[in-house]
């Protein structure tokens, strides 16, 4: 009796060849979905792109500047240390705030999305702006800069 034996190469199909093989490519396969799909939702994240912008505009500009300390009065503060807000219900506008002898200004920038609307999502970056000046000299003795983001959600 004779045994053919047959010499001929054969095609495998050598990414599934083994159980482990296959495994590792269907991690990979997962993998890569995973970070493509990823990509896709951070790249078109207007909520993510905002808060990017207002990090690199606060490390920019952002903060409280001190350029000169006033000492204030006793009769400025209540029996517990708080400074009283008696001048705001007087004042005639934001600049009246502090007093006769203390000028307060507050102005807001809308950077982006002057027209959006942050109920439905639209995204809005604004940067806020305090400063106090004596009245006496006009003299700036402190400012103040903070940028806040709304909606982009």
């Amino acid at each position: 009796m004779q045994i053919k034996v047959d010499t001929t190469p054969q095609k495998r199909d050598y990414k599934w060849d083994s159980p482990q093989r296959a495994g590792n490519s269907m991690r990979r396969m997962i993998a890569i979905e995973l970070l493509a799909a990823s990509l896709f939702i951070l790249a078109g994240c207007e909520r993510w792109a905002l808060d990017r912008q207002m990090e690199e505009l606060c490390k920019k500009d952002g903060g409280v500047k001190v350029y000169e300390t006033v000492k204030l009065p006793a009769s400025e503060f209540s029996n517990t240390g708080q400074p009283l807000t008696r001048y705001i219900p007087l004042a005639k506008s934001d600049a009246d705030y502090l007093g006769p002898d203390y000028r307060y200004v507050r102005k807001r920038d809308i950077l982006v999305g002057q027209q959006a609307n942050a109920e439905k999502g639209e995204g809005q970056l604004t940067r806020w702006h305090h400063a106090i000046y004596r009245r006496s000299d006009g003299r700036l003795l402190g400012e103040s800069v903070s940028y806040a983001r709304a909606g982009g959600d």
